[in-house]
C-alpha cells in the first residue's frame, strides 16, 4: 500500500491531540510529533511495508513518547533527514490553509482572493463591493492573526508562508 503527504496530512490532528497527551508541554508534543513523522516518513522513503497508516503513526508517536531523548549530536551539525520532496511543504501549506480557515469569515474570504491574485486593493474592493479602506484593514488584520499564529515578526511577510521560495520584499 503506498502512502501520500495527503494521507499523512490527514492524520496530523489525531496525531497532534495524542501527542499532546503523551508530552508534558506543547513545544515538546510538537518536537514529539515532529520526530514521529520523521520516523515515519523515512519508513515510507525506505518502501518499507505499512499496512494501515493511522496505527501505524499513533504507535510510532507512543513508542517515541517512550524513548529518551538522545541528542548526541548537535541539530546544526546533525545529518538532513531523507524526506519525500513534496512532503513537508504540503504540510506546511496544508497548516496555513487551516490557519486562513481560522480566521474570521470575512477577513478569510479576502486573504483567499488575495492568495488567488489580485492585481491590487482597489480591484479587489471593487470585486468585493467593499471600500478600499475596509480591504486594506482586512487584510492587515488578517496577516497580523497570521503572524501571531506562526510565530512570525512583526512585519514579517505572511506571504512567505505560502509561497515555496519567497521573492524578497514583495508588497503584498
Amino acid at each position: 500500500m503506498t502512502h501520500d503527504a495527503e494521507a499523512l496530512m490527514r492524520l496530523l490532528p489525531d496525531l497532534q491531540k495524542l501527542a499532546r497527551i503523551l508530552a508534558p508541554d506543547r513545544d515538546s508534543a510538537d518536537d514529539l510529533m515532529q520526530d514521529a513523522l520523521l520516523q515515519v516518513l523515512r519508513q515510507i522513503d525506505r518502501g518499507a511495508p505499512i499496512g494501515a497508516l493511522r496505527p501505524y503513526v499513533m504507535t510510532t508517536l507512543r513508542n517515541a513518547s517512550r524513548r529518551p531523548c538522545q541528542r548526541d549530536t548537535p541539530l546544526d551539525q546533525a545529518p538532513p533527514v531523507a524526506t519525500p520532496g513534496a512532503a513537508l511543504p504540503r504540510i506546511a501549506c496544508a497548516e496555513v490553509l487551516a490557519a486562513i480557515d481560522r480566521l474570521p469569515p470575512e477577513q478569510a474570504v479576502l486573504l483567499r482572493a488575495w492568495l488567488d491574485g489580485a492585481d491590487s486593493y482597489a480591484a479587489l474592493a471593487q470585486r468585493m463591493h467593499l471600500p478600499v479602506g475596509t480591504v486594506t484593514s482586512r487584510l492587515a488584520r488578517a496577516r497580523a492573526r497570521l503572524r501571531a499564529e506562526f510565530d512570525l515578526p512583526d512585519g514579517g511577510a505572511v506571504q512567505a508562508l505560502v509561497e515555496p521560495d519567497p521573492a524578497p520584499a514583495t508588497s503584498r
